[in-house]
Parts: structure tokens; sequence; C-alpha cells
């Protein structure tokens, strides 16, 4: 399922997967068994399985992301591989 307004590059594959709206969303990426809520940036070459990705996340290129959940307003780095974890913004 895509949302209104949200758009995908070249070669990008999403199975059994949900993606919210305005999403951008880069070339050569796999979106498989997860949640993508509203205003995601996803860059070129990402990865991403089984995991709940909340608003506002901004994912560089080449992001491995496996069984995770990313808190709202978060920025993964790029070439960074995360397996089982929970991200998220530091409380103030």
């Amino acid at each position: 399922m895509l949302g209104e307004g949200s758009q995908m590059g070249d070669k990008c594959s999403v199975k059994r997967s949900v993606i919210g709206r305005h999403c951008r969303i880069g070339s050569n990426v796999k979106v498989v068994n997860s949640v993508i809520m509203n205003h995601v940036t996803i860059g070129d070459g990402c990865s991403i399985q089984g995991s709940v990705i909340c608003s506002n996340v901004h994912l560089q290129e080449r992001v491995g992301l496996k069984d995770c959940q990313v808190g709202a307003g978060f920025v993964v780095t790029a070439g960074c591989e995360y397996k089982g974890e929970s991200l998220a913004r530091k409380e103030k």
C-alpha cells in the first residue's frame, strides 16, 4: 500500500508493506514486511526488513535495517546496518 503524494525511485521493491503519505524513496530500495509512516525519506540503496519507521525519519544512503523500530524524527547515517534495535532521539 502506497500513501498519497509518496514517490519511489527506479528499481524499488516493496513487498507486504505499508508506505505512508508524502514519503520519498530513492533508487534500488528494498522494503519487505515493514510499516513506513508519513514524511519519511529513504536514500538510495537502502534495505528495510520487518521494521517500523515512524514519521519524519531520514534514512541516508545504503542503510540496512532488519527487525528494527525507528522513532520519529531520527536520522540514520549513511552505510549503517542495524538488526533488532530500537533507534530514537535522546530526550533532553
